[in-house]
């Protein structure tokens, strides 16, 4: 009797329920949009060139050279939470990024910035998200 119960109760029970499905849309939707953000920050420092980026970066205090492979990495990086491939090497690259533009750039604006300077709020909401990504990977398992 119990063995048919058992049964009767496995029949019942969805494999995966509907809170799930909008979990796992939700990430996805997360990853996507980090993404592209990141996509477009690359693609926004090529089409400006990488010597009036390279000279930006010197004159912030960074080595020139640093540009080539933010730019790399923001652009295969950002393609790669894009479409879910090598998600977490993707995101902490992504993220050691985010803590450079922080520590070097942003820390001395603030949280929100001022005078016409940007604070680091944005860069830290990507970093942790991408923190998340790097611990996660590319997608949110049923029951997780």
């Amino acid at each position: 009797m119990s063995n048919r119960r058992n049964r009767q109760n496995r029949r019942d029970q969805p494999i995966i329920t509907i809170g799930t499905q909008i979990e796992q849309a939700a990430f996805l939707l997360l990853r996507a949009v980090t993404g592209i953000i990141f996509w477009a920050h690359g693609l926004a420092k090529w089409k400006q060139g990488l010597g009036t980026v390279s000279e930006w970066f010197g004159s912030v205090g960074l080595p020139e050279w640093l540009v080539y492979p933010v730019i790399v990495i923001e652009l295969a990086g950002g393609m790669a939470l894009i479409l879910g491939v090598a998600t977490r090497y993707a995101a902490w690259a992504l993220a050691a990024i985010m803590v450079g533009a922080i520590l070097t750039v942003k820390w001395q604006n603030g949280l929100i910035g001022g005078a016409g300077k940007n604070g680091y709020e944005l860069d830290l909401v990507l970093l942790v998200i991408t923190v998340y990504l790097g611990v996660r990977g590319k997608r949110l398992q049923p029951g997780n």
